[in-house]
């Protein structure tokens, strides 16, 4: 058999208790299911940076947000930070990339052999991180968080080309079509090759972030009883602590009846299982092609989402739903069914890439492969805790997140810290 190929599937904003997996009594996600039950899923895995442009540049270079200047939205990745694309592409492996990556400004491929996208995201010129963005200050308001919640339902009965890759009124289910229609193309030609050489492709979907809007068939799936109601959905709640409710100040919610919860939340489940079937099509084409067999399977999100959970919605906060994310790693030879709680980030991904393209990992990459850990149920030199990091908007500084031992700290800058007990 040759090499192994390599597919990764990122989505974007997906909660990682929302899944079928993961025991949910009502979303329907059958591919993600049987993904989960040909491989291995963990259940502490989360984003190195609750937001987009941070999570991705992290991941694909192996680093924290910290340590490649990627402190927010809108920041670029310097040139001459080693990607896993451009590793496989110089070790003579195509690495291919269809939809979001989030690189920001002129550099758009990462080191990537073949790329396509649909939105392609400007930079700062410079990010202002000694001058607070205003999106920091004290008594911000932005506006159009309430709206996007009021919005939600079902989208306009049309077909587009993707348009830029975001609609206030459609969202992003055009976006994703369209990314998939590559991905599979892709697989068509790599399944039509003679030579057997390994090729690796990343592919980032954007379902299920705002704008919360579906298709009328994923809708009627959940509303309005086909749902779990988030718990402490206060709207404002008292109980938070301040840097958080200066969160929620900051996203103008006000009132969020209970009707408005289920419309969104209905909505959020229909994007979930419109991101399964895309992500079927995906696996029935490596099937097709006779590829499935031999290739490393990645399912992960960028961040969560916080759904509506404490009063919250959207990402940026270090509570489970934002920060973490659903995992699954299939492959040839690792364990199926398999569940491990042991705490992960996604700046193991680069080290899991290398791994499985029997390449070496630099010194100075924090991470560790996934494989070990996953073929063995533990890893030597592997840390025992998960680490995160937020630099944006809404909170007044900057926050950072241990999780170790089933307990989860806080460190807000310039106030007090928190401590969880997760298990409790």
């Amino acid at each position: 058999m040759s090499k192994p190929n390599i597919v990764v599937i990122c989505s974007d904003q997906h909660h990682p208790l929302v899944t079928g997996y993961r025991g949910h009594p009502y979303i329907e996600t059958p591919n993600l299911d049987q993904l989960a039950a040909e491989g291995t899923h963990f259940t502490s895995a989360y984003s190195n940076c609750p937001v987009c442009t941070p999570s991705r540049m992290s991941f694909i270079t192996g680093k924290y947000p910290n340590q490649i200047d990627s402190w927010f939205l809108g920041c670029p990745l310097d040139r001459e930070e080693m990607t896993s694309a451009r590793k496989l592409d110089e070790a003579g492996v195509t690495s291919a990339m269809f939809g979001k990556m989030d690189f920001c400004g002129d550099y758009q491929d990462g080191g990537f052999s073949e790329y396509k996208i649909i939105k392609k995201r400007a930079a700062f010129a410079p990010y202002l991180r000694q001058t607070p963005l205003y999106s920091r200050l004290e008594g911000h308001v932005r506006l159009d968080k309430r709206v996007t919640i009021a919005n939600a339902g079902i989208r306009e009965d049309v077909v587009t080309d993707g348009d830029t890759g975001y609609n206030r009124d459609l969202g992003f289910y055009d976006h994703d079509r369209v990314v998939t229609d590559w991905a599979v193309d892709f697989l068509q030609r790599k399944g039509s090759e003679e030579n057997e050489k390994p090729w690796a492709m990343y592919v980032g979907l954007m379902f299920p972030h705002w704008p919360y809007r579906v298709p009328e068939k994923y809708y009627n799936m959940y509303y309005p009883n086909n749902l779990v109601m988030p718990h402490d959905a206060h709207f404002p709640n008292d109980g938070l602590h301040p840097q958080v409710r200066n969160m929620q100040n900051a996203l103008g919610l006000g009132e969020v009846t209970e009707a408005m919860l289920r419309n969104v939340i209905a909505a959020y489940y229909g994007m979930i299982t419109a991101l399964d079937d895309n992500i079927g099509r995906i696996i029935a084409e490596l099937k097709a092609q006779g590829l499935y067999d031999n290739t490393y399977i990645v399912y992960m999100s960028n961040h969560g989402e916080n759904l509506g959970e404490h009063g919250l919605f959207f990402k940026q906060c270090s509570y489970e739903g934002s920060v973490g994310i659903p995992l699954i790693v299939k492959g040839p030879g690792l364990p199926s069914g398999q569940r491990i709680a042991d705490p992960v980030t996604l700046v193991d991904l680069y080290p899991t890439i290398m791994d499985i393209a029997g390449l070496e990992t630099e010194a100075n990459r924090p991470g560790k492969s996934w494989l070990p850990l996953i073929k063995d149920g533990k890893q030597e030199g592997r840390n025992d805790y998960a680490f995160s990091e937020y630099h944006g908007n809404f909170f007044k500084q900057d926050w950072y997140m241990l999780v170790r031992d089933g307990f989860k700290y806080t460190y807000y800058v310039n106030d007090r810290p928190s401590l969880f007990n997760l298990k409790d």
